[in-house]
């Protein structure tokens, strides 16, 4: 990776992701690139209240197109000032750091300008919800994550974020032996080894749900659920022709495998095993296609409060 853009709006929610950019622009030797992206609804509450002002105020007789450019300057005026704080923040702390103000829809540009960087990552707060709680629809980082092909990293926004400077010892990279799945390898391989972490690969075995015998509902058996021992044989058998395959021999590679629902497994684990971010990928659904919703890796994104990197599957010949 060349650049991590980190889109920013002044909000502290979209600040919390500035831990993991100082984290992680070292290990990939990255220029952060900053980014505020003025909108139209920024622009029309300036106007209204432009246009709002007594009579005799400096600039109450301007047209619209008047009002609609101080509106654009005094917006990025204050974007501007805004950037250069946090970007001196970012080089005191040794960082590489561009920024840029720019106007329009927000996650069109950020996906845009994402596309323009080579080798690029986004790196983005999402709402702090939790659970069952929906992400929220129509979110800016939601639409990010549906329309772009660049990785982007995403950490759930906290009330209380964690306290002292994080650190890459653990990358847990969730597999289900498809080739979409192992696209996120390239990627998790890379950083493990810039920041020696230990890679943890990770198989969960779905559990076997029994047919129910066709009866009358008040004489229907509950179904039964088993967790096959061969299913955890043949799930450790594909994480070891893995590791054979991508040989990581640079790093500490640990092959895990656990019964249940893979997206549950997934962030139970990784609260478990102290796991400090989670590299997967994500089906190739591109545009206004809906990103798979119910897949895992949304069920993921939605619960876990481990920071999740990304990767989105460059074929949708691939996807499952």
């Amino acid at each position: 990776m060349k650049t991590i853009l980190v889109p920013l709006d002044g909000s502290a929610v979209a600040e919390q992701i500035m831990a993991s950019v100082r984290l992680l622009a070292p290990i990939l030797t990255a220029r952060v690139h900053l980014l505020v992206v003025i909108t139209d609804e920024q622009k029309q509450h300036l106007i209204a209240h432009f246009a709002a002002a007594p009579p005799g105020t400096a600039g109450q007789y301007e047209t619209d197109w008047h009002w609609e450019r101080r509106a654009q300057k005094q917006l990025a005026h204050a974007a501007e000032a805004y950037l250069t704080e946090q970007a001196q923040a970012l080089r005191t702390a040794g960082l590489d750091v561009t920024f840029e103000v720019t106007s329009g829809e927000p996650a069109e540009r950020i996906v845009d300008i994402a596309a323009s960087e080579p080798q690029a990552l986004i790196a983005m707060a999402t709402h702090g919800y939790s659970g069952l709680q929906r992400w929220t629809l129509g979110s800016v980082a939601d639409k990010v994550v549906q329309a772009t092909r660049t990785p982007i990293c995403l950490v759930r926004a906290m009330e209380q974020p964690p306290a002292g400077a994080q650190s890459l010892q653990r990358i847990l990279v969730p597999l289900d032996g498809s080739v979409l799945a192992e696209q996120a390898l390239p990627l998790a391989i890379e950083l493990a080894v810039r920041a020696q972490a230990e890679l943890l690969l990770f198989h969960a075995v779905r559990p076997f749900v029994a047919p129910v015998p066709d009866l009358l509902p008040f004489h229907r058996p509950p179904p039964t659920i088993d967790f096959p021992a061969h299913g955890h044989a043949q799930a450790l058998q594909l994480l070891h022709g893995v590791i054979e395959r991508w040989h990581p021999h640079e790093i500490a590679v640990l092959p895990l495998v656990a019964s249940g629902e893979p997206a549950q497994e997934i962030v139970d684990l990784a609260a478990h095993e102290h796991v400090d971010l989670i590299v997967m990928a994500t089906h190739g659904y591109s545009g206004v296609r809906r990103w798979a919703l119910g897949s895992v890796a949304d069920k993921v994104l939605h619960s876990t409060a481990t920071p999740l990197l990304l990767v989105r599957a460059q074929s949708q010949e691939l996807e499952r």
